[in-house]
């Protein structure tokens, strides 16, 4: 998954206040790099990703032109791995992601470790290597 935009479509009903759905251009994590404002389309992009939990909220991914211009230019961070030790793990869906050990700690690139802190992909590989 890739730098894409997409449209929230949350309803809050149960807000007691009215909160806008912007669209977002995410990471193709759950970072936001920019959004343009639902009321008048003003595109703000953020100096560096902000984590955003998209959990019990709704979207459909769009295409935004103001958005996609953004994400032509973003560089995405990849893992450093050369320096440490590291595995690439093939996950149920097909996706690679990246294991790496660092200061005794195992840390994987998907989405699940950067809410939680762990994944299975890190479990799968520090069993391995107690084994």
């Amino acid at each position: 998954m890739g730098i894409s935009a997409y449209k929230e479509v949350t309803e809050w009903s149960e807000a007691e206040f009215v909160v806008p759905n912007h669209t977002y251009l995410f990471d193709g994590k759950s970072n936001i790099l920019a959004y343009a404002r639902e009321s008048d389309g003003q595109v703000m992009v953020f100096k560096k990703p902000l984590p955003m939990d998209t959990r019990r909220r709704k979207f459909i991914k769009v295409k935004h032109k103001e958005l996609a211009k953004i994400g032509a230019t973003v560089v995405l961070d990849t893992p450093k791995v050369l320096d440490v030790p590291h595995w690439q793990v093939k996950s149920d869906s097909g996706k690679t992601y990246t294991v790496t050990l660092e200061s005794g700690k195992y840390q994987c690139n998907c989405v699940g470790f950067s809410y939680r802190g762990k994944c299975k992909h890190s479990d799968e590989v520090r069993k391995a290597q107690e084994k």
